[in-house]
């Protein structure tokens, strides 16, 4: 009998814990903004995408693809001089092995300075599409006939 009990006061609680889980929430961030939906951050492009704006979509998505094409190719460039630097290290070589050093502290330097490109899209527009959103999920969007 105590099992039971157990079990069902802890799948009570788990249910009543789980509230509006499909709710989007914008916070402001910085000089922009973010979503979160069920506490993990969306990217615009999601959010874009759900909130059914898809020229903003687009773009979105064409900034984010961008952004991880140079992030990819930086690193890229960070492996292949780390590596060199550990063959320059076995075959005791000290000018290539500063080279090495150089060029993955400058990569990482500059990867520092990379950002993704912002959209035209205040926090007030975000927060209202975000409201919009919410109450046609919740039942309280204005019925158009």
């Amino acid at each position: 009998m105590k099992p039971i009990v157990l079990y069902l006061s802890f799948f009570v609680g788990i249910i009543f814990a789980q509230t509006d889980v499909k709710e989007i929430k914008v916070i402001k961030y910085k000089d922009s903004w973010k979503a979160y939906r069920a506490g993990v951050e969306l990217p615009k492009s999601h959010f874009f995408r759900l909130v059914d704006n898809d020229e903003k979509m687009i773009l979105a998505q064409e900034n984010e693809k961008n952004f991880m094409n140079k992030k990819f190719k930086f690193a890229c460039f960070m492996c292949g001089n780390s590596t060199l630097g550990i063959i320059s290290l076995a075959l005791d070589n000290q000018r290539i092995f500063k080279y090495t050093i150089y060029g993955y502290l400058g990569s990482r330097f500059i990867k520092l300075f990379l950002k993704e490109k912002a959209i035209d899209v205040t926090y007030e527009e975000a927060r209202d599409m975000a409201k919009r959103y919410n109450d046609e999920l919740n039942g309280k969007a204005d019925i158009v006939i």
